[in-house]
């Protein structure tokens, strides 16, 4: 029997909010000494190099950039999600690496080194320790990390030559939690996959004609290639799609991109058993 979310995480004996107090802890309210006489957080040190960070943009200080992004932590949830610990990885994370690549000379000027105050690794290694044991791993493009769940099958197909480098972070990136209820998002990524899957729907055929069926079915009927909600366009509307709620929607191109991971490791498969077949008659004859 699959088991469950919940499950998986008792087993691992990993407690996600106590986690997520233990982080926001050693960024807001763990003692760096400064001197004899004055000690500041991680957060503290932060704010003071947040200038120098690459992904600034317009924003003077660090608390207008966590305004403008809605990064607003609180010590203790009291509606606390699994979303709410990733979201706090997330922002260290990349806080921390930001950090750590600044000039050493920054802001005395060269040949005053500033010393860092955190102790980088020891927090990277904690930030992933956690993601680690939740069955979460890195993502990263353009020098920004997310965390999203582990899935083989993505990271497979993603590294596949099947897969042009400019989507498979796309590819990866489609479990994260902030893409939940993005639907145009997902549709693009699905778009893009079935446009890769085309070409090689024959091969596909081969290898498994029933998922090549059902998932060129839905491709074509569940507005995705076609606009299937528009009854000015009779050939391809589709009334049981038109009045499907978002949720049902997106529970749909879900299992789409699901199965899509699954005709891209048919279609590897189908490339390798040409080789195989090949060495087995050597082997034979």
């Amino acid at each position: 029997m699959r088991r469950n979310f919940a499950q998986i995480l008792q087993e691992a004996k990993i407690d996600p909010k106590r986690e997520y107090q233990k982080l926001y802890g050693m960024l807001f309210e763990r003692d760096i000494p400064v001197s004899n006489s004055n000690r500041i957080s991680a957060y503290d040190e932060l704010s003071e190099c947040f200038l120098n960070f690459s992904f600034r943009g317009t924003c003077l200080s660090l608390d207008e950039f966590n305004d403008l992004h809605n990064f607003n932590f609180e010590k203790d949830p009291a509606d606390f999600k699994i979303d709410d610990l990733i979201s706090l990885c997330e922002y260290m994370e990349n806080l921390l690496l930001a950090y750590q690549c600044i000039p050493l000379s920054f802001p005395y000027g060269y040949g005053n080194t500033r010393p860092q105050l955190i102790n980088v690794q020891f927090y990277l290694q904690q930030i992933g320790q956690v993601m680690e044991k939740m069955g979460y791993m890195h993502a990263t493009q353009d020098e920004v990390t997310i965390f999203v769940e582990k899935s083989p099958a993505a990271v497979s197909v993603a590294e596949s030559d099947l897969i042009p480098a400019d989507l498979s972070y796309r590819l990866i990136s489609y479990n994260h939690y902030a893409m939940k209820g993005q639907l145009e998002k997902k549709k693009s990524i699905l778009v893009q996959l079935a446009s890769l899957l085309e070409p090689k729907r024959k091969d596909l055929k081969k290898a498994d004609k029933t998922l090549e069926r059902d998932l060129f079915s839905i491709f074509n009927n569940v507005n995705i290639r076609h606009n299937n909600v528009d009854p000015a366009d009779p050939a391809k509307y589709n009334a049981i799609v038109a009045q499907m709620t978002p949720e049902e929607v997106e529970h749909w191109y879900d299992e789409t991109y699901q199965m899509c991971l699954l005709a891209f490791l048919q279609l590897e498969h189908f490339e390798r058993k040409a080789e195989l077949d090949k060495l087995e008659a050597e082997i034979s004859g």
